[in-house]
């Protein structure tokens, strides 16, 4: 295959015509199919759900009033007053109290103790029915009772205790409510409704300096959440441009050099996105968002090609040393990222569709148009010293290396001891409101107005088997004889008879069966990845030697993840196939260049060496500066940005080097000399 590149290279050398028109006829069509693609934020994209758990999803957002914003009242004082002037300020605001014990009743199954399913049977007798209903008549008989009428039509016999309540029912608190016409989730028509509810509140505020004013509920999480990510964003990647810019800079004095690089990587991201318009018009902006971390793996490609070229005396000897470990760590690392697309979840197909696309574009414009963009003479090119450069030289014993391996087999039995003892945290966190970002005013409030929900199975489950028309006969009776209306139970004769369990339906369980596919993506990656590094080194101790460095980066990265308390959750846990991508961009470079210099004694490890630096402070920047981010989600991705390809450019510069010098003494030393192929 390298010939025929070189060969290709060769004859547009000549053709330089044809090079160009050849550009131009593919940029057109991938620009308009790009610039047609359209973008949405709806999560449900991103979680492996069928088109029946999508459907339960919307059902639920609807009957659990997810649209609602919750206008809170707070102070000793003039509580009212104030909702008053609100409630003039924004005509749609439900302040009616006995709305809200409705709303607060319409799921009655869902707020009963396990304790009092317990005891249903005993619940239901005359002589208790005949008790309780004498209890609704003292309460309703006291001064300002009138509120807990609705909650005693509602429940006549007390399956809900009304210190559930205490919080919401609390003297100091006063709450109103507002449905947002656009969804729990659609954040950009939202943002215009929360400031606008937020100035109002802000307004009257200043009317009632004494009383705490404030809104909350999920449009109002969702709108905060996005602010927060771009906030974060802005600032993280003006912060890591002006850091990427400046070691590019320095690495790379030859201004023209900079923008090749860019080039390279503008085209793959355009041909990226091209690719994917062609399977779906609408994708979620998250995806293209992670997307960016992509940036550090397609900087590779251009990366080789031009440090390369400060140690040739032309741009085709670079291609002829280059090419080899260039296209095989590509197809690699496109086969990792194909392992998504199987997956159930849009998002993730999508994802692995246009990673897969983009990197191919990335390395189609380094095979076939940047060489010919590349000056003749050597690419001048600052080297970056670290610490321990003789570690990747191959050359001697190295202590530092044993050391490695010798913790790496420490990280295994700690891991091995952890999952058979079970003494450690689960790796993976299912709880979205984890990663939600909220302030801790936000999060005291929804705990304090959040109903805590039971098992409403066991509501189901009990009148499958009893009578409900006899215990409604029951309470009829025995309301006469206490002196209420035979109708005035009807709230809770219709809970009784029509009440209609809500979807079955967990978005945790969707990412916990997320967590179970990235079982299957492990393996599956690393199938791929093996079975490409054996087919491209015709040696599978070669193969060996390329893969096992990413198989142990995976023992430290679980081993430190779980000494320090980290856990995967659902956006973080994605960048466990970009790592892997990029582990094994590194390894064959680095196993290349040692087979470069086994048969033939130039040292080539230096230059590859400087790419690989360049890339994995590229990616360090660019992503692990999110660890200042504020959003944890955000947070999480730049922590474990820094732990994953800070280890794995440890492993690849440091384990083949050691399995290379074991090979040599016990393979080639035999009379296989394969590696001089």
């Amino acid at each position: 295959m390298k010939d025929r590149l070189i060969h290709i290279y060769d004859w547009l050398q000549t053709h330089r015509r044809w090079l160009w028109i050849g550009v131009i006829a593919v940029l057109v069509p991938l620009i308009g199919l790009a610039v047609s693609l359209r973008y949405n934020e709806d999560i449900m994209d991103f979680l492996p759900a069928t088109a029946e758990e999508r459907e339960a999803f919307q059902r639920l957002q609807a009957q659990e009033s997810a649209s609602r914003l919750v206008l809170i009242i707070e102070g000793d004082s003039l509580r009212e007053e104030a909702l008053d002037e609100c409630a003039e300020l924004i005509p749609d605001l439900q302040t009616d109290a006995l709305d809200q014990m409705e709303q607060l009743y319409a799921q009655l199954p869902y707020l009963i103790a396990d304790s009092v399913y317990d005891r249903f049977d005993s619940l239901f007798t005359p002589e208790a029915i005949h008790k309780a209903l004498e209890r609704d008549k003292a309460i309703l008989a006291t001064p300002g009772a009138s509120v807990l009428a609705t909650a005693i039509q509602s429940d006549p016999l007390g399956l809900i205790s009304l210190s559930a309540f205490s919080d919401q029912l609390s003297a100091h608190r006063t709450y109103a409510f507002y449905e947002t016409p656009h969804g729990s989730t659609e954040t950009k028509h939202n943002a215009a409704l929360v400031d606008s509810l937020n100035a109002v509140a802000q307004q009257v505020s200043e009317h009632y300096p004494n009383l705490s004013i404030r809104w909350i509920g999920a449009p109002v999480i969702s709108v905060g959440n996005a602010r927060r990510i771009k906030t974060d964003t802005l600032v993280c990647i003006a912060l890591s441009l002006v850091l990427i810019i400046a070691l590019l800079a320095y690495a790379f004095p030859r201004k023209r050099d900079l923008w090749l690089i860019l080039l390279a990587v503008n085209f793959g991201w355009l041909f990226g996105m091209a690719v994917l318009r062609i399977f779906t018009p609408t994708v979620s902006a998250v995806v293209l968002g992670i997307g960016s971390v992509l940036i550090g793996i397609a900087v590779n490609y251009p990366l080789h090609l031009l440090v390369h070229q400060r140690y040739t005396t032309s741009v085709r000897q670079t291609l002829d040393e280059v090419l080899s470990p260039l296209v095989v760590g590509n197809i690699t690392t496109v086969g990792a990222f194909m392992a998504l697309i199987p997956l159930q979840s849009t998002a993730l197909r999508h994802l692995g569709i246009f990673a897969s696309a983009m990197l191919i574009g990335t390395i189609l414009f380094c095979i076939f148009v940047l060489p010919h963009l590349m000056s003749a003479e050597p690419t001048p090119v600052r080297e970056i010293k670290v610490k321990g450069d003789r570690i990747a030289s191959g050359g001697g014993k190295m202590i530092g290396e044993w050391v490695i391996v010798g913790i790496t087999v420490l990280f295994g039995v700690y891991l091995a001891y952890n999952s058979v003892s079970g003494h450690h945290s689960p790796l993976f966190d299912s709880n979205l409101s984890h990663i939600n970002y909220m302030t801790e005013q936000q999060r005291t409030d929804i705990q304090a107005f959040a109903m805590k929900k039971t098992d409403a199975g066991r509501w189901t489950e009990y009148w499958a088997t009893h009578d409900r028309q006899a215990v409604m006969a029951i309470i009829e009776t025995e309301a006469q004889e206490v002196g209420f209306r035979p109708e005035a139970f009807t709230p809770f004769y219709d809970t009784l008879t029509d009440w209609q369990p809500l979807p079955d339906f967990e978005i945790s369980d969707l990412a916990k069966r997320l967590s179970d596919d990235f079982d299957y993506i492990g393996l599956c990656c690393s199938l791929i990845v093996f079975i490409f590094l054996w087919l491209s080194f015709r040696d599978i101790w070669l193969a060996l030697m390329a893969f096992v460095p990413m198989a142990l980066s995976w023992v430290w990265i679980l081993a430190l993840m779980q000494l320090i308390g980290l856990q995967f959750n659902i956006v973080n846990i994605i960048l466990a196939t970009f790592i892997f991508g990029q582990g094994d961009d590194y390894t064959i470079f680095i196993v290349e260049g040692l087979l470069y210099e086994y048969r033939t004694g130039k040292p080539i490890l230096p230059q590859y060496r400087q790419s690989i630096l360049l890339s994995a402070l590229i990616m360090l920047i660019g992503i692990g500066i999110l660890v200042f981010a504020v959003h944890p989600a955000m947070h999480s991705l730049g922590t474990v940005t820094l732990i994953g390809m800070s280890i794995v450019l440890l492993m690849a510069t440091t384990i083949p080097p050691l399995l290379f010098r074991l090979y040599t003494r016990f393979q080639l030393r035999k009379g296989g000399d394969n590696g001089k192929r």
